[in-house]
């Protein structure tokens, strides 16, 4: 199950609340993709890698203060004892969606999140060129034939008996993986770039490559220790809030300039959406049992532990992630029209 480390207080982002180079590391008012995209006026997207979260586990470790050690530690040698040194403790917890979305339900999803991201671009001021456009191209083909395999095989992970285990992911129609921040060498080497020089002739574009992930709530964790030389007290405070976030986000960017680095540009936190959705957030050992045997066909975890079911309709979960991609969509926007501009 995928562990996801949060801090105690939790960002949330809305559309104007931040300006948009604060969100982005790597491009904006300043990074080091700013050289390349430069003047560049023209975009197209052929990778946009979606994982969407279906069940999660927010988990937060808090350590004792240094400043409280020191005192534990002074006040256990006054009585002639010894202190065991920092004190740590953790909490967790499992949020489990249940919203009715079956493989096909994403895929569509993702397609809308691909024009959502090109609509927006085109709003900021910028020309993109639509990738059923793109992918008739003589130039493309080769790229095309270079990493279908690897699309399939990424896309092979959303079969639909894995629905509901960790993250889905989707890409949208006419787009295909070709490397993210894990890749060893990126590009391919000398021939990829030959490819590039072909189809930089002919688009005079440059390619916006992201990989993102999409988790269905907002978890806050708040842990208190108190710790002494006769052992420490733990308590911990927990909030489930009905508001989707992207959690993982790196981009890459491919113009006639350069490109890519070999570190991608990332949000610079996570992107929590302004508004709440409507939902139904509730604990129920045996449902969530239940769920996990349709999500597992082996292997089956036990729930000793105490998931919250996050439960809403299919329509309800389309519109509240539609809503948060938009309000991504605009700051990404603005974040790449200063880029441009290359400050």
């Amino acid at each position: 199950m995928k562990k996801i480390i949060l801090s105690v207080a939790m960002l949330s982002l809305s559309a104007g609340s931040l300006f948009a180079q604060e969100l982005f590391d790597g491009f904006g008012a300043k990074g080091f993709y700013n050289k390349s995209l430069k003047n560049q006026d023209s975009f197209y997207i052929p990778q946009m890698q979606i994982g969407f979260e279906t069940y999660v586990e927010t988990k937060q470790v808090e350590k004792e203060s240094k400043l409280s050690a020191f005192a534990n530690n002074m006040a256990a040698h006054s009585k002639g004892g010894q202190y065991g040194g920092r004190q740590s403790s953790s909490a967790r917890v499992t949020t489990i969606l249940n919203a009715g979305m079956e493989l096909s339900d994403f895929q569509a999803l993702a397609n809308d999140f691909h024009q959502i991201l090109e609509n927006e671009i085109e709003k900021a001021g910028l020309s993109i060129l639509k990738m059923e456009d793109v992918d008739k191209l003589d130039s493309y083909q080769k790229i095309k034939e270079k990493y279908s395999d690897k699309t399939d095989k990424k896309q092979s992970k959303a079969d639909p008996s894995d629905i509901g285990f960790g993250t889905i992911k989707v890409y949208p129609k006419h787009t295909l993986f070709m490397f993210d921040e894990k890749s060893v060498m990126k590009g391919g080497g000398p021939a990829f770039y030959g490819m590039l020089k072909k189809i930089h002739a002919e688009t005079n574009a440059g390619m916006i490559l992201q990989n993102l992930t999409i988790d269905f709530s907002t978890v806050e964790l708040d842990i208190e220790i108190d710790a002494g030389t006769r052992g420490k007290t733990t308590t911990a405070a927990m909030k489930i809030l009905p508001k989707m976030r992207i959690t993982y986000n790196t981009m890459d960017f491919i113009t006639p300039k350069g490109g890519p680095n070999s570190a991608p540009a990332s949000l610079s936190s996570e992107f929590v959406s302004s508004k709440e959705y409507t939902a139904n957030i509730y604990s129920d050992k045996e449902k969530a049992a239940s769920l996990f045997k349709k999500f597992f066909a082996i292997n089956v975890p036990s729930v000793d532990f105490d998931p919250r079911i996050i439960e809403m309709s299919k329509e309800d979960y389309i519109a509240a992630s539609k809503d948060l991609f938009t309000q991504y969509s605009r700051e990404f926007a603005k974040a790449l029209v200063v880029g441009t501009k290359g400050k």
